[in-house]
Protein backbone atom coordinates (compact mmCIF):
# COMPACT_ATOMS: atom_id res chain seq x y z
CA UNK A 1 0.00 0.00 0.00
CA UNK A 2 1.50 3.30 -1.10
CA UNK A 3 1.01 6.60 1.36
CA UNK A 4 1.52 10.35 0.29
CA UNK A 5 2.82 12.59 2.84
CA UNK A 6 1.37 16.24 2.01
CA UNK A 7 3.80 18.96 2.32
CA UNK A 8 2.15 22.19 3.30
CA UNK A 9 1.94 24.71 1.03
CA UNK A 10 4.06 27.15 3.47
CA UNK A 11 6.85 24.73 3.31
CA UNK A 12 6.92 24.28 -0.31
CA UNK A 13 7.49 28.08 -0.67
CA UNK A 14 9.76 28.47 2.09
CA UNK A 15 12.04 25.80 0.23
CA UNK A 16 11.49 26.80 -2.71
CA UNK A 17 12.65 30.75 -2.09
CA UNK A 18 15.86 29.28 -0.16
CA UNK A 19 17.33 28.25 -3.42
CA UNK A 20 15.97 30.94 -5.42
CA UNK A 21 17.76 33.39 -2.74
CA UNK A 22 20.95 31.01 -2.37
CA UNK A 23 21.23 31.07 -6.63
CA UNK A 24 20.67 34.77 -6.56
CA UNK A 25 23.06 35.64 -3.89
CA UNK A 26 25.85 33.69 -5.41
CA UNK A 27 25.40 35.27 -8.67
CA UNK A 28 25.49 38.88 -6.68
CA UNK A 29 28.74 37.70 -5.11
CA UNK A 30 30.43 36.29 -8.58
CA UNK A 31 29.22 40.05 -10.04
CA UNK A 32 30.39 41.91 -7.15
CA UNK A 33 34.36 39.72 -7.63
CA UNK A 34 34.18 40.46 -11.50
CA UNK A 35 32.58 43.99 -11.84
CA UNK A 36 34.42 47.55 -11.63
CA UNK A 37 31.69 49.19 -10.98
CA UNK A 38 30.83 51.45 -8.05
CA UNK A 39 27.43 53.00 -9.38
CA UNK A 40 29.03 56.04 -9.32
CA UNK A 41 32.23 58.05 -8.13
CA UNK A 42 31.01 60.04 -5.37
CA UNK A 43 28.80 59.56 -2.22
CA UNK A 44 29.94 55.44 -3.34
CA UNK A 45 33.22 55.86 -2.39
CA UNK A 46 32.93 58.45 0.47
CA UNK A 47 30.53 56.01 2.81
CA UNK A 48 33.26 53.46 2.11
CA UNK A 49 36.04 55.66 2.86
CA UNK A 50 33.97 56.68 6.32
CA UNK A 51 33.78 52.43 7.29
CA UNK A 52 37.11 51.82 5.63
CA UNK A 53 38.78 54.14 7.92
CA UNK A 54 36.37 54.13 11.15
CA UNK A 55 38.67 52.46 13.39
CA UNK A 56 41.62 54.82 13.06
CA UNK A 57 38.82 58.18 13.38
CA UNK A 58 36.58 56.55 15.66
CA UNK A 59 34.32 59.63 14.91
CA UNK A 60 33.26 58.49 11.76
CA UNK A 61 30.88 56.07 13.59
CA UNK A 62 28.76 59.02 14.75
CA UNK A 63 29.41 61.26 11.29
CA UNK A 64 25.48 62.41 10.24
CA UNK A 65 26.53 62.56 6.40
CA UNK A 66 28.00 59.37 6.44
CA UNK A 67 25.03 57.64 8.66
CA UNK A 68 25.98 56.32 11.34
CA UNK A 69 23.91 52.49 11.19
CA UNK A 70 26.15 52.21 7.82
CA UNK A 71 29.47 52.72 9.08
CA UNK A 72 29.16 50.78 11.99
CA UNK A 73 28.06 47.66 9.96
CA UNK A 74 30.15 48.20 7.57
CA UNK A 75 33.24 48.87 9.10
CA UNK A 76 34.03 45.24 9.64
CA UNK A 77 33.48 44.04 5.82
CA UNK A 78 35.60 47.49 4.38
CA UNK A 79 38.98 46.39 5.79
CA UNK A 80 38.67 44.08 2.89
CA UNK A 81 38.30 47.00 0.78
CA UNK A 82 36.09 47.84 -1.85
CA UNK A 83 35.38 43.99 -2.19
CA UNK A 84 34.27 43.79 1.45
CA UNK A 85 31.75 46.58 1.02
CA UNK A 86 30.12 44.95 -2.09
CA UNK A 87 30.34 41.73 -0.05
CA UNK A 88 28.38 43.61 2.49
CA UNK A 89 25.76 45.05 0.51
CA UNK A 90 25.19 41.60 -1.15
CA UNK A 91 24.16 40.36 2.09
CA UNK A 92 22.10 43.36 2.98
CA UNK A 93 20.25 43.19 -0.30
CA UNK A 94 19.90 39.02 0.34
CA UNK A 95 18.50 39.44 3.75
CA UNK A 96 16.20 42.43 2.18
CA UNK A 97 14.87 40.29 -0.56
CA UNK A 98 14.10 37.33 2.31
CA UNK A 99 11.88 39.73 4.49
CA UNK A 100 10.32 40.80 1.32
CA UNK A 101 9.24 36.90 0.63
CA UNK A 102 8.19 36.56 4.27
CA UNK A 103 6.03 39.79 4.32
CA UNK A 104 4.63 38.42 1.05
CA UNK A 105 3.96 34.74 2.54
CA UNK A 106 2.70 36.61 5.52
CA UNK A 107 0.23 38.38 3.34
CA UNK A 108 -1.04 35.20 1.26
CA UNK A 109 0.16 36.58 -1.69
CA UNK A 110 0.48 33.16 -4.31
CA UNK A 111 3.33 32.22 -4.80
CA UNK A 112 5.21 34.78 -2.67
CA UNK A 113 8.91 33.57 -3.40
CA UNK A 114 8.57 35.68 -6.95
CA UNK A 115 9.05 38.54 -4.33
CA UNK A 116 12.71 37.69 -3.77
CA UNK A 117 12.97 37.57 -8.01
CA UNK A 118 11.52 40.56 -8.18
CA UNK A 119 13.60 42.57 -5.97
CA UNK A 120 16.62 41.15 -7.73
CA UNK A 121 15.17 41.77 -11.17
CA UNK A 122 14.79 45.69 -10.53
CA UNK A 123 17.55 47.34 -12.39
CA UNK A 124 18.66 49.77 -10.34
CA UNK A 125 18.58 48.03 -7.27
CA UNK A 126 20.55 45.12 -8.12
CA UNK A 127 23.62 47.32 -9.81
CA UNK A 128 23.47 49.72 -6.55
CA UNK A 129 24.79 46.42 -4.37
CA UNK A 130 28.03 46.80 -5.66
CA UNK A 131 28.13 50.50 -4.24
CA UNK A 132 28.61 52.00 -0.87
CA UNK A 133 25.79 53.39 -0.74
CA UNK A 134 22.89 54.09 2.10
CA UNK A 135 20.35 52.82 -0.14
CA UNK A 136 20.35 49.09 0.54
CA UNK A 137 20.51 49.30 4.31
CA UNK A 138 17.95 52.32 4.52
CA UNK A 139 15.89 49.49 2.49
CA UNK A 140 16.56 46.49 4.62
CA UNK A 141 16.08 48.38 8.05
CA UNK A 142 12.46 49.33 6.22
CA UNK A 143 11.14 46.11 5.33
CA UNK A 144 12.87 44.29 8.16
CA UNK A 145 10.52 46.87 10.02
CA UNK A 146 7.65 45.89 7.87
CA UNK A 147 8.26 42.00 8.20
CA UNK A 148 8.03 42.26 12.03
CA UNK A 149 5.38 44.27 11.95
CA UNK A 150 3.28 41.73 9.63
CA UNK A 151 4.65 38.73 11.67
CA UNK A 152 3.02 40.13 15.09
CA UNK A 153 6.32 41.37 16.55
CA UNK A 154 4.86 45.45 16.88
CA UNK A 155 7.48 45.56 19.53
CA UNK A 156 10.61 44.35 17.89
CA UNK A 157 9.50 46.64 14.75
CA UNK A 158 8.90 49.98 16.36
CA UNK A 159 12.52 49.31 17.60
CA UNK A 160 14.05 48.13 13.70
CA UNK A 161 12.23 50.90 12.87
CA UNK A 162 13.93 53.50 15.25
CA UNK A 163 17.46 52.99 13.48
CA UNK A 164 16.55 54.11 10.47
CA UNK A 165 17.01 57.52 10.76
CA UNK A 166 20.66 56.72 11.06
CA UNK A 167 21.04 54.79 8.00
CA UNK A 168 19.01 57.58 5.88
CA UNK A 169 17.90 60.60 7.01
CA UNK A 170 14.07 60.49 5.49
CA UNK A 171 13.59 57.60 8.71
CA UNK A 172 12.47 60.73 10.84
CA UNK A 173 9.48 61.01 8.39
CA UNK A 174 8.46 56.94 8.03
CA UNK A 175 8.72 56.89 11.67
CA UNK A 176 5.98 58.62 11.95
CA UNK A 177 3.66 55.90 9.81
CA UNK A 178 4.62 53.36 12.56
CA UNK A 179 3.32 56.10 15.61
CA UNK A 180 -0.07 56.13 13.68
CA UNK A 181 -0.20 52.23 13.18
CA UNK A 182 0.54 51.40 16.99
CA UNK A 183 -2.43 54.04 17.93
CA UNK A 184 -4.33 52.33 15.56
CA UNK A 185 -3.67 48.82 16.88
CA UNK A 186 -3.38 50.60 20.51
CA UNK A 187 0.27 48.92 21.19
CA UNK A 188 0.87 51.24 23.67
CA UNK A 189 3.68 49.67 25.21
CA UNK A 190 5.27 49.43 21.90
CA UNK A 191 5.15 52.83 20.91
CA UNK A 192 8.16 54.34 23.26
CA UNK A 193 10.86 51.50 21.27
CA UNK A 194 9.94 54.08 17.95
CA UNK A 195 12.60 56.32 19.88
CA UNK A 196 14.62 53.63 21.37
CA UNK A 197 17.46 54.30 17.84
CA UNK A 198 17.27 58.00 18.71
CA UNK A 199 17.78 57.40 22.70
CA UNK A 200 20.90 55.41 21.90
CA UNK A 201 22.76 57.59 19.79
CA UNK A 202 21.60 60.50 21.67
CA UNK A 203 23.40 59.16 24.83
CA UNK A 204 26.34 58.10 22.83
CA UNK A 205 27.22 61.37 20.85
CA UNK A 206 26.43 63.47 24.28
CA UNK A 207 29.81 61.28 25.65
CA UNK A 208 31.65 62.30 22.42
CA UNK A 209 30.64 65.24 21.80
CA UNK A 210 29.21 66.75 24.48
CA UNK A 211 26.17 67.52 23.29
CA UNK A 212 22.76 66.61 23.86
CA UNK A 213 20.99 67.64 20.89
CA UNK A 214 23.83 66.27 18.04
CA UNK A 215 21.40 64.01 15.99
CA UNK A 216 19.68 67.71 14.69
CA UNK A 217 22.20 69.50 15.71
CA UNK A 218 25.00 67.44 13.46
CA UNK A 219 22.16 68.00 10.08
CA UNK A 220 24.84 68.90 7.37
CA UNK A 221 21.28 69.18 4.97
CA UNK A 222 20.60 73.12 4.97
CA UNK A 223 17.27 73.82 4.76
CA UNK A 224 17.93 75.17 1.16
CA UNK A 225 19.47 73.12 -1.22
CA UNK A 226 22.45 74.20 -2.97
CA UNK A 227 21.59 72.71 -5.98
CA UNK A 228 18.55 74.11 -6.93
CA UNK A 229 14.92 72.37 -7.47
CA UNK A 230 13.24 70.89 -10.19
CA UNK A 231 9.97 68.93 -11.75
CA UNK A 232 7.17 67.63 -9.54
CA UNK A 233 6.89 64.66 -11.99
CA UNK A 234 10.84 63.71 -11.49
CA UNK A 235 10.74 61.00 -8.83
CA UNK A 236 7.28 59.32 -10.08
CA UNK A 237 9.18 59.87 -13.65
CA UNK A 238 12.22 57.67 -12.56
CA UNK A 239 10.40 54.66 -11.19
CA UNK A 240 10.81 52.98 -14.43
CA UNK A 241 14.59 53.62 -14.04
CA UNK A 242 14.35 51.60 -10.83
CA UNK A 243 11.89 48.93 -11.43
CA UNK A 244 11.82 48.30 -15.23
CA UNK A 245 9.14 48.27 -17.54
CA UNK A 246 7.40 45.27 -16.55
CA UNK A 247 7.91 45.33 -12.91
CA UNK A 248 6.82 49.03 -13.07
CA UNK A 249 3.09 48.02 -14.72
CA UNK A 250 2.77 45.40 -11.66
CA UNK A 251 3.85 48.09 -8.90
CA UNK A 252 0.78 49.99 -10.70
CA UNK A 253 -1.33 47.33 -10.97
CA UNK A 254 -0.50 46.45 -7.01
CA UNK A 255 -1.25 49.56 -5.95
CA UNK A 256 -4.66 49.60 -7.93
CA UNK A 257 -5.37 46.18 -5.97
CA UNK A 258 -4.94 47.97 -2.69
CA UNK A 259 -7.61 50.90 -3.74
CA UNK A 260 -10.11 48.68 -4.97
CA UNK A 261 -9.65 47.15 -1.69
CA UNK A 262 -9.79 50.13 0.60
CA UNK A 263 -13.56 49.78 -1.13
CA UNK A 264 -14.08 46.62 0.42
CA UNK A 265 -15.78 46.49 4.20
CA UNK A 266 -14.36 42.68 4.34
CA UNK A 267 -10.95 43.33 2.93
CA UNK A 268 -10.35 46.26 5.68
CA UNK A 269 -11.33 44.05 8.19
CA UNK A 270 -7.99 41.61 7.73
CA UNK A 271 -5.86 41.36 10.33
CA UNK A 272 -3.08 42.31 8.92
CA UNK A 273 -4.47 45.09 6.24
CA UNK A 274 -3.82 48.10 8.58
CA UNK A 275 -0.10 46.89 8.70
CA UNK A 276 0.00 46.23 4.57
CA UNK A 277 -1.86 49.58 4.14
CA UNK A 278 0.46 52.22 6.54
CA UNK A 279 3.56 50.61 6.42
CA UNK A 280 4.06 48.77 3.39
CA UNK A 281 1.88 51.54 1.11
CA UNK A 282 2.15 54.43 3.36
CA UNK A 283 5.97 53.88 3.66
CA UNK A 284 6.55 53.64 -0.79
CA UNK A 285 3.80 56.78 -0.94
CA UNK A 286 5.33 59.06 1.73
CA UNK A 287 8.89 58.54 0.83
CA UNK A 288 8.33 58.87 -2.95
CA UNK A 289 6.11 62.54 -1.77
CA UNK A 290 8.94 63.82 0.54
CA UNK A 291 11.35 63.54 -2.01
CA UNK A 292 9.18 65.06 -4.81
CA UNK A 293 8.32 67.90 -2.06
CA UNK A 294 12.38 68.10 -1.55
CA UNK A 295 13.22 68.44 -5.20
CA UNK A 296 10.81 70.48 -6.72
CA UNK A 297 11.15 73.05 -3.63
CA UNK A 298 14.23 73.21 -2.75
CA UNK A 299 14.91 71.79 0.55
CA UNK A 300 17.56 70.10 2.67
CA UNK A 301 19.75 70.09 0.02
CA UNK A 302 18.00 67.69 -2.20
CA UNK A 303 19.96 67.28 -5.70
CA UNK A 304 17.02 64.94 -7.50
CA UNK A 305 18.79 61.77 -7.46
CA UNK A 306 16.60 59.10 -8.29
CA UNK A 307 18.82 56.15 -6.81
CA UNK A 308 17.33 57.46 -3.67
CA UNK A 309 14.11 55.14 -4.64
CA UNK A 310 16.22 51.65 -4.23
CA UNK A 311 15.40 52.59 -0.81
CA UNK A 312 12.04 51.41 -1.28
CA UNK A 313 12.68 48.36 -3.89
CA UNK A 314 12.20 45.15 -1.69
CA UNK A 315 8.59 46.91 -0.49
CA UNK A 316 7.98 47.54 -4.44
CA UNK A 317 8.66 44.10 -5.20
CA UNK A 318 5.80 42.99 -2.86
CA UNK A 319 3.88 45.45 -4.17
CA UNK A 320 4.21 44.22 -8.04
CA UNK A 321 3.32 40.48 -6.54
CA UNK A 322 0.43 42.03 -5.70
CA UNK A 323 -0.16 43.55 -9.16
CA UNK A 324 0.67 40.29 -10.50
CA UNK A 325 -2.27 38.75 -8.02
CA UNK A 326 -4.76 41.16 -9.69
CA UNK A 327 -3.72 39.96 -12.73
CA UNK A 328 -4.18 36.37 -12.26
CA UNK A 329 -7.76 37.10 -10.32
CA UNK A 330 -9.04 37.30 -14.23
CA UNK A 331 -8.07 33.43 -14.93
CA UNK A 332 -10.34 31.08 -14.57
CA UNK A 333 -8.18 28.24 -14.13
CA UNK A 334 -5.40 27.54 -12.22
CA UNK A 335 -3.67 26.12 -15.55
CA UNK A 336 -4.15 29.90 -16.55
CA UNK A 337 -3.07 31.39 -13.60
CA UNK A 338 0.20 29.27 -13.83
CA UNK A 339 0.84 30.91 -17.59
CA UNK A 340 0.58 34.55 -16.68
CA UNK A 341 2.86 34.14 -14.02
CA UNK A 342 4.77 32.05 -16.16
CA UNK A 343 4.97 34.68 -18.83
CA UNK A 344 4.84 37.72 -16.31
CA UNK A 345 8.10 36.04 -14.71
CA UNK A 346 9.68 35.90 -18.08
CA UNK A 347 9.11 39.78 -18.99
CA UNK A 348 10.63 40.52 -16.15
CA UNK A 349 13.45 39.11 -16.05
CA UNK A 350 13.75 39.20 -20.13
CA UNK A 351 13.56 43.23 -19.32
CA UNK A 352 16.76 43.38 -18.01
CA UNK A 353 18.43 41.87 -21.34
CA UNK A 354 16.63 44.10 -23.54
CA UNK A 355 19.27 46.77 -23.26
CA UNK A 356 16.74 49.56 -23.06
CA UNK A 357 18.27 52.14 -20.55
CA UNK A 358 16.37 51.33 -17.56
CA UNK A 359 17.47 47.65 -18.15
CA UNK A 360 21.47 46.28 -17.24
CA UNK A 361 24.07 47.17 -19.88
CA UNK A 362 26.94 45.80 -19.25
CA UNK A 363 29.66 47.89 -20.66
CA UNK A 364 27.67 50.73 -18.62
CA UNK A 365 27.29 49.25 -15.36
CA UNK A 366 30.33 46.68 -15.03
CA UNK A 367 33.05 48.98 -16.15
CA UNK A 368 35.26 51.48 -14.19
CA UNK A 369 33.79 54.67 -14.97
CA UNK A 370 36.18 56.96 -16.97
CA UNK A 371 37.44 59.53 -14.12
CA UNK A 372 37.99 56.58 -11.84
CA UNK A 373 39.98 55.08 -14.70
CA UNK A 374 41.60 58.40 -14.81
CA UNK A 375 42.55 58.16 -10.89
CA UNK A 376 43.91 55.04 -11.42
CA UNK A 377 46.63 56.29 -14.27
CA UNK A 378 47.15 59.05 -12.00
CA UNK A 379 47.98 56.48 -9.08
CA UNK A 380 50.36 54.35 -11.37
CA UNK A 381 52.24 57.53 -12.49
CA UNK A 382 52.86 58.61 -8.59
CA UNK A 383 53.89 55.75 -7.36
CA UNK A 384 56.39 55.34 -10.11
CA UNK A 385 57.62 58.89 -9.78
CA UNK A 386 58.15 58.25 -6.27
CA UNK A 387 59.11 54.78 -6.28
CA UNK A 388 61.18 53.93 -3.58
CA UNK A 389 60.15 57.15 -1.25
CA UNK A 390 57.10 57.85 0.76
CA UNK A 391 54.72 60.33 -1.24
CA UNK A 392 54.20 63.57 -0.02
CA UNK A 393 51.37 64.84 1.24
CA UNK A 394 48.27 64.73 -1.19
CA UNK A 395 45.59 67.69 -1.62
CA UNK A 396 42.09 66.00 -3.60
CA UNK A 397 38.69 66.48 -3.83
CA UNK A 398 37.86 63.33 -6.03
CA UNK A 399 36.67 60.65 -3.83
CA UNK A 400 38.11 57.77 -5.49
CA UNK A 401 41.86 58.82 -5.44
CA UNK A 402 41.85 57.84 -2.02
CA UNK A 403 41.34 54.13 -2.65
CA UNK A 404 43.59 54.33 -5.96
CA UNK A 405 46.54 55.63 -4.37
CA UNK A 406 45.91 53.78 -1.27
CA UNK A 407 45.61 56.74 1.57
CA UNK A 408 43.62 57.48 4.38
CA UNK A 409 41.68 61.00 3.71
CA UNK A 410 41.01 61.85 7.30
CA UNK A 411 44.59 62.10 7.89
CA UNK A 412 44.90 65.79 7.54
CA UNK A 413 49.05 65.54 7.64
CA UNK A 414 49.13 63.20 4.34
CA UNK A 415 45.86 64.61 2.67
CA UNK A 416 45.77 68.43 3.44
CA UNK A 417 42.17 69.68 2.96
CA UNK A 418 41.71 71.72 -0.18
CA UNK A 419 38.94 74.50 1.27
CA UNK A 420 38.20 75.80 4.18
CA UNK A 421 34.55 77.14 4.80
CA UNK A 422 34.11 76.66 1.20
CA UNK A 423 36.71 78.70 -0.05
CA UNK A 424 40.16 77.40 -1.31
CA UNK A 425 43.11 77.66 0.96
CA UNK A 426 45.72 76.39 -1.54
CA UNK A 427 48.52 78.79 0.11
CA UNK A 428 47.79 76.84 3.24
CA UNK A 429 49.56 73.19 1.18
CA UNK A 430 53.18 72.60 2.48
CA UNK A 431 56.14 73.04 -0.09
CA UNK A 432 56.57 70.04 -2.20
CA UNK A 433 52.87 68.65 -1.76
CA UNK A 434 51.10 67.71 -4.48
CA UNK A 435 47.27 68.94 -5.48
CA UNK A 436 45.09 66.38 -7.40
CA UNK A 437 42.63 68.18 -9.60
CA UNK A 438 40.01 67.06 -11.13
CA UNK A 439 36.79 68.72 -13.66
CA UNK A 440 33.89 67.31 -11.54
CA UNK A 441 34.70 67.66 -7.49
CA UNK A 442 38.09 70.41 -7.81
CA UNK A 443 35.60 72.82 -9.60
CA UNK A 444 32.10 72.27 -7.82
CA UNK A 445 32.81 71.32 -4.07
CA UNK A 446 36.55 73.33 -3.92
CA UNK A 447 35.76 76.28 -6.62
CA UNK A 448 39.29 75.33 -8.00
CA UNK A 449 39.50 76.33 -11.69
CA UNK A 450 42.09 74.41 -13.65
CA UNK A 451 43.38 77.97 -14.51
CA UNK A 452 43.63 78.87 -10.82
CA UNK A 453 46.58 76.55 -10.54
CA UNK A 454 47.77 76.79 -13.97
CA UNK A 455 48.38 80.38 -13.38
CA UNK A 456 49.73 80.52 -9.90
CA UNK A 457 53.65 80.60 -10.07
CA UNK A 458 53.26 78.70 -6.67
CA UNK A 459 52.44 75.33 -8.79
CA UNK A 460 53.74 73.51 -11.50
CA UNK A 461 52.12 70.92 -13.62
CA UNK A 462 53.53 67.20 -13.06
CA UNK A 463 50.72 65.01 -14.96
CA UNK A 464 47.60 65.38 -16.97
CA UNK A 465 45.25 63.27 -19.17
CA UNK A 466 41.83 62.72 -19.81
CA UNK A 467 39.36 60.57 -21.18
CA UNK A 468 36.38 60.13 -23.15
CA UNK A 469 33.55 60.97 -20.40
CA UNK A 470 30.60 58.68 -22.80
CA UNK A 471 32.40 56.19 -25.45
CA UNK A 472 29.10 55.94 -26.97
CA UNK A 473 28.92 59.62 -27.09
CA UNK A 474 31.50 60.89 -27.58
CA UNK A 475 30.42 64.91 -28.21
CA UNK A 476 29.79 64.72 -24.71
CA UNK A 477 33.66 65.71 -23.96
CA UNK A 478 36.41 64.23 -21.97
CA UNK A 479 36.99 63.86 -17.95
CA UNK A 480 40.56 65.08 -17.43
CA UNK A 481 42.99 64.93 -14.20
CA UNK A 482 45.81 66.78 -13.36
CA UNK A 483 48.50 66.69 -10.67
CA UNK A 484 50.01 69.66 -9.37
CA UNK A 485 53.28 70.28 -7.08
CA UNK A 486 53.59 72.79 -4.83
CA UNK A 487 56.91 74.15 -5.72
CA UNK A 488 57.39 77.68 -3.47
Amino acid sequence: MLFTVAVPVFAVATRRARLLLAGLFALSLVVAFFTKGTHDSGDSINHYLFARYAFAHPLNFLDSWAKPLLTLLAAGPAQAGFMGMKAFQCVVVAASAWCAFRIAQALRLPVPELAILFAYAAPDYFLIQFSGLTEPLFGLVLVGAVWLAVAGRPGWSAAAVSFLPFARSEGFILIGLWVVYLAWQRQWRSLPLVLLGYVLYTAIGAVAFGELGWVFGHNPYGTISAYGHGEWSHFLRNIPNLLGWVLTVLFGLGGARMVRDLGQPARRQSPLFSAELLLIYGSITVFVAAHTIFWAMGLFNSAGLARVLAGIAPLAAVVALNGLALLTEWARTETARQRIRLVATVAVVGWLFTGARNAIRPARDFSRAPDQELAQRAAAWLHQAYAGQPLPPIAFEAPYVAPALGVDPFDAARCPPLTKDWHPILETLPVNSLVVWDDVYAQTEAHIPLEMLQQDSAFRLRWHDAIIRDASHPDRGTCQLAVFERIK
